[in-house]
């Protein structure tokens, strides 16, 4: 097995809780599900489970940690419910290439606001506080950008029954991103 092969196979173990458990359960079965000779996957299977457990939810805390940087205030309203939904959300694949950890952040606001619409999310107005920090990430690298979004509730303030309106504008590469809330 050639090193890219591994590496590609290891990725998938490591970020995929449901193929982890059922290639520890048959690793020959699953291994040739994954493209893997008879003596590849009983190679991989000499690893301790235990131990691949423990790296990959060591890689998941460490999504979520740049996760929450890069939505703060969701991160601080949601408190333990903001993790709780990350690892459900963990168990989709990881944005590969630059910028990713900015797209898993977008991503998972996506994931945020359709639970928020399917099963509902207290405080009410943590879908538009996420909505508000996606708009962000979706607009920090924007060269030319004009984007206007309404809220329900003052986002900017207290989060209070209030509308609101959020302006991004950036005119140019090198102008400054101009925002602002009425």
């Amino acid at each position: 097995m050639g090193l890219e092969t591994t590496q590609q196979v290891l990725a998938q173990l490591y970020t995929n809780t449901e193929l982890r458990e059922r290639f520890f359960a048959n690793p020959q079965a699953v291994g040739l599900e994954m493209g893997l000779n008879c003596d590849e996957a009983q190679q991989l299977a000499q690893l301790s489970a235990q131990q691949v457990n423990v790296f990959a939810n060591s890689l998941k805390w460490k999504r979520l940690g740049e996760v929450r940087e890069l939505l703060p205030r969701t991160a601080k309203e949601m408190g333990k419910n903001f993790t709780t939904l990350f690892w459900r959300y963990a168990e989709t694949p990881i944005p590969q290439g630059m910028k990713k950890h900015r797209q898993d952040a977008i991503a998972f606001a996506n994931f945020i606001i359709q639970v928020t619409q399917t099963e509902g999310i207290e405080p009410a107005y943590i879908g538009d506080l996420v909505r508000y920090e996606k708009t962000w990430l979706l607009t920090y690298d924007s060269a030319i950008c004009w984007r206007i979004c309404w809220f329900g509730y003052a986002i900017h303030q207290d989060f209070s029954k209030k509308p609101a309106i959020a302006i991004w504008l950036r005119l140019g590469k090198r102008s400054q991103l101009r925002h602002f809330v009425l």
